[in-house]
């Protein structure tokens, strides 16, 4: 970032988020390094989110066709009008330090891009755990690091690094895509554990639990598919997702983390939800080779 003063626009993207984005907009507004701006992307909800977001204090664009979370933050960035673009979700609630610690990291560290924050779970109920875990255990630990990616949930970029790179306008591994272009120009991404990110998403049973695990798993074929990120071997191997690499992973982390209880009574349910994962994943292998070979039967 260059000498001129540190002035930060929160882009939200929402989507039928009535129940949460209000508190969002509250907590990005009363930050201790106050905003430029807070801009809440409506798109085209069929809820009454955007008056929720005007009500709690936010700059609401309202979209008229959906454009999935990518396209909404693109739009976000275009209204814009801060050098730091600070990405924060509908259902997530920020600790009010989160701008003044992006500010420090930034400052401290010309060759950082962007900060991400510590992930917290905020519904009190084990399928929310679970989803934590199996989704988000990367950015549960207490020791800040470089990294390649991290997810949109609550992360600000350098504007200037950002430049010309977008989102794809999709809901699957959209922030992966976009944090490994910004890199490619240059710079890295940094976890900053002293940023508390509550994540608040809606209240999970077991049936929807399932169904964010298959989702997950279509996302990781998606990435592993087109991007070069660990776990590309799935895409070529997809026999080994039955090795579990990716729940060896999280036991392991939370192992590190001094949750060896919680790792052992959770063990059951965190296969299952692993074996939705590969579910989604296979599910989605199989779309894409059906697609392919459409594609070759219409070009014959």
């Amino acid at each position: 970032m260059d000498d001129s003063p540190f002035t930060a626009s929160i882009v939200i993207p929402c989507r039928n988020a009535v129940a949460t984005v209000g508190a969002s907009v509250r907590t990005a507004l009363t930050q201790t390094v106050s905003p430029l701006e807070v801009l809440v992307i409506d798109d085209a909800s069929s809820d009454s989110s955007a008056d929720a977001a005007d009500s709690a204090g936010a700059r609401v664009i309202r979209l008229e066709q959906h454009s999935n979370a990518g396209g909404a933050r693109n739009r976000g960035i275009e209204a814009a009008r801060g050098n730091v673009l600070a990405f924060l979700d509908a259902d997530v609630e920020i600790a009010p330090d989160w701008l003044a610690i992006v500010k420090e990291v930034l400052a401290s560290h010309p060759s950082i891009v962007a900060v991400g924050g510590r992930i917290f779970n905020g519904q009190p109920n084990v399928w929310a755990e679970l989803d934590l875990l199996l989704n988000h255990s990367e950015w549960i630990s207490g020791k800040g690091r470089l990294c390649r990616t991290y997810p949109t949930m609550a992360i600000a970029y350098r504007r200037n690094a950002v430049g010309h790179v977008r989102f794809p306008a999709t809901n699957f591994g959209e922030d992966t895509f976009f944090a490994l272009a910004v890199q490619a120009q240059g710079g890295r991404i940094w976890y900053e554990p002293r940023i508390r990110i509550l994540h608040k998403h809606e209240r999970l049973d077991g049936k929807k639990f399932w169904r964010r695990q298959v989702d997950a798993g279509k996302q990781l074929y998606w990435t592993r598919r087109s991007l070069d990120l660990p776990g590309k071997i799935l895409f070529r191997r997809p026999i080994l997702l039955f090795v579990f690499p990716h729940l060896w992973l999280v036991v392991g982390r939370m192992w590190k983390q001094g949750m060896v209880g919680k790792a052992i009574a959770l063990f059951p349910l965190l296969f299952a939800g692993e074996i939705a994962r590969i579910f989604g994943f296979l599910s989605a292998r199989r779309a894409d080779h059906r697609g392919r070979t459409l594609e070759q039967e219409a070009s014959a």
